[in-house]
């Protein structure tokens, strides 16, 4: 029966790495625009910066519970956003706002680690800190798209919600979600069940008010 089950999660642990990488890699459309037309227009930065942040708490998380799945995706996922990033900020015009927001994130990421290394002590309060941080993240970044939501609701518009993107982050939500049922963690357990309604919502909108775009919104677990 253990092997079994060993097994089952071997499975699943390959396919959410395939299918979160392949979401991770919804960026690369975006980073061909810029280098096409030399310019960021209608590009958004934040949710590359967003997704690096989460992918070293996820990654950092990982190496405290020696979880090589987490490590795994989190690790490519953090490669992959450093070089939109790159790209993004090398093409952009005007760089102040970015910088200001890179500069927050890591004022967070320096405190968060500074915290955690001087006033907690027991490795898995640390542990429970960091992934509560980190599930926290994903929980906002799933609901960052509500502002989208409301506004394809008014304008009867689905064309900035991309199909593709919703698709896969459906499937990873509920992947993730199954995995942290497996390995009984409720920090990865709740974003991501959080997040399957939310990607459900936007498939409705999308078959309500046909439409669809390449912008770009990444999610994880």
């Amino acid at each position: 029966m253990a092997d079994t089950m060993d097994s089952y999660l071997n499975l699943l642990a390959n396919v959410t790495i395939l299918c979160t990488v392949a979401m991770f890699a919804a960026g690369i459309p975006s980073c061909l625009t810029i280098f096409k037309t030399g310019s960021t227009q209608n590009v958004p930065y934040l949710p590359f910066l967003m997704t690096l942040v989460n992918n070293i708490l996820w990654f950092y998380y990982g190496i405290l519970k020696n979880d090589s799945t987490l490590l795994v995706v989190n690790g490519i996922g953090g490669c992959l956003q450093i070089i939109y990033i790159a790209v993004y900020l090398y093409f952009a015009l005007s760089r102040v706002k970015e910088m200001r927001q890179s500069l927050f994130a890591m004022c967070f990421m320096s405190a968060l680690w500074f915290l955690l290394q001087n006033y907690v002590v027991e490795p898995k309060i640390i542990e429970d800190r960091l992934g509560l941080t980190a599930s926290t993240i994903t929980v906002l970044m799933y609901a960052s798209p509500l502002a989208e939501i409301a506004e394809v609701i008014r304008r009867k518009n689905s064309a900035s919600i991309s199909l593709a993107l919703t698709i896969t982050s459906l499937a990873t939500s509920t992947l993730w979600f199954l995995y942290g049922l497996l390995i009984s963690d409720l920090y990865i357990q709740v974003p991501n069940f959080l997040g399957i309604p939310s990607c459900l919502i936007r498939l409705v909108l999308i078959y309500k008010y046909t439409g669809s775009t390449n912008q770009y919104q990444t999610y994880q677990a």
